[in-house]
């Protein structure tokens, strides 16, 4: 019977191959986490760009919403919210849940002078009347909107104007 002879790893082959196997593990997991840290690092400015501190918006069931002849016709479709405003400009943003660490994100939109606004998510749908000339922030943090009355975001000169 022929034997097949199994030639040994030499201490040197043996240290090569543990080294390749450490980079293989450890050189994939370095770039996952350096990606992570640059997004939750791009995260952070975002939310603190958008956290705004103001009054509560005036709330309205949808039956007060229409007795008083507001629309809200210029709508938005951002992260699976529609936000819809009566006038204004608007900038939405996705901010990430646990200040900034976690993987799942919430939509946030700031406003000029909205007057009035409806946001429809899948939980329902809220309706807010901030007034003319006054500017709005809303946010919908699992599924349920919230409103204040401030904002961060402006239309800023156009070059040329």
């Amino acid at each position: 019977m022929d034997r097949v002879r199994r030639r040994r790893l030499t201490t040197g082959q043996k240290v090569t191959i543990a080294v390749a196997a450490v980079v293989a593990v450890a050189l994939p997991g370095w770039f996952l986490v350096q990606s992570y840290l640059g997004k939750r690092e791009a995260a952070l400015f975002l939310a603190s760009e958008a956290r705004v501190s103001g009054a509560p918006c005036p709330s309205l069931t949808k039956a007060q919403f229409q007795a008083r002849g507001l629309k809200a016709p210029k709508a938005t479709y951002y992260e699976g919210v529609i936000f819809g405003r009566q006038f204004g400009h608007m900038e939405c943003r996705s901010l990430r849940y646990g200040g900034g660490w976690g993987t799942k994100v919430y939509p946030v939109c700031q406003f000029t002078s909205p007057k009035s606004l409806k946001v429809t998510t899948p939980k329902g749908e809220w309706y807010f009347a901030p007034g003319p000339g006054q500017p709005a922030t809303v946010g919908a943090p699992h599924g349920e909107a919230q409103c204040v009355m401030a904002s961060n975001f402006t239309i800023g000169k156009l070059v040329g104007d």
